[in-house]
């Protein structure tokens, strides 16, 4: 197996693929002017890689995404039992900031965007289900296309969401209302593939109606809250809310984090949150 075969099997997008490769190739190239063979390279070796792209002048940036492509290239090492472990697991470049998510919303204020979505606005049940992936199980947008009636388990009250390029598969509790909802739209909508479409459709056009509709429901949820902005922002505000319940792993788990390091962006978020609290109503401020 290649490694542009071992990233075909993650189901990258070939744009993905391409651009993994090109790095791939780079990484390949230094370690070949260093005689160090990949199944032999080293947390040294990477961290001199690294060294050697900050020299040619690569952006903090760039640097980064290559060392995404060098974890790639180690994992399909594994994978293809060339090595047992993965040197750059866990390195990442000092430096880069990354945008918190802000505006979030209570957990209230969602929950209560839930009993009136479809009560007031006399929506469709299909929009009310969406409305509960996003609040109950913190859904991305991209998910929702790869639903299907086989991964919702009534009788366990779970639900299975599919991975992404970007994102790990994982199985997801339903509250007790859902799977009373989900009960009721499944006898009426047997369909076999798309769960949230009416009809088969291409790839890129199930994506631009489920999109469409999740810009439709945004516009409808500002008449009941107006500081609703996106669905991002709903995924970001029940992130935050796991993060004061459960430990960093298992939101890491519920939010399909690739990595920790995305999930730990929400706990400093918690942090500047309180603190922002505690300066608006100290006595002294």
């Amino acid at each position: 197996m290649t490694f542009e075969q071992y990233l075909q099997t993650r189901q990258f997008s070939p744009h993905t693929i391409a651009s993994y490769c090109k790095g791939e190739t780079v990484f390949t190239g230094w370690l070949q002017q260093e005689q160090i063979a990949g199944e032999e390279a080293t947390y040294t070796d990477v961290l001199a890689f690294m060294q050697y792209l900050q020299g040619i002048g690569r952006s903090k940036r760039t640097v980064q995404s290559l060392l995404i492509v060098v974890r790639h290239y180690f994992t399909w090492l594994i994978a293809a039992g060339h090595r047992e472990d993965n040197p750059a697991a866990g390195v990442y470049v000092r430096g880069i900031v990354r945008k918190l998510p802000g505006n979030l919303l209570a957990m209230d204020e969602l929950e209560e965007l839930y009993r009136c979505y479809q009560l007031q606005l006399n929506v469709d049940r299909a929009k009310k289900l969406m409305l509960g992936l996003l609040i109950y199980q913190g859904l991305q947008t991209e998910e929702f296309m790869r639903i299907e009636a086989a991964h919702i388990h009534l009788k366990e009250g779970k639900i299975f969401i599919k991975g992404t390029s970007y994102s790990n598969e994982r199985w997801l509790p339903l509250q007790a209302h859902q799977v009373v909802e989900w009960q009721q739209y499944l006898t009426a909508n047997r369909f076999k593939e798309g769960i949230f479409l009416a009809r088969p459709m291409r790839k890129d056009a199930s994506a631009q109606n489920i999109s469409n509709r999740m810009q439709h429901m945004i516009r409808q949820l500002r008449r009941l809250n107006p500081k609703v902005i996106n669905a991002n922002q709903l995924r970001n505000s029940v992130i935050t809310f796991w993060l004061q319940r459960y430990n960093l792993r298992q939101v890491q788990y519920m939010a399909g984090h690739k990595y920790v390091s995305s999930t730990e962006r929400y706990q400093r978020l918690n942090k500047d949150d309180l603190q922002s609290e505690l300066q608006k109503h100290h006595p002294m401020g």
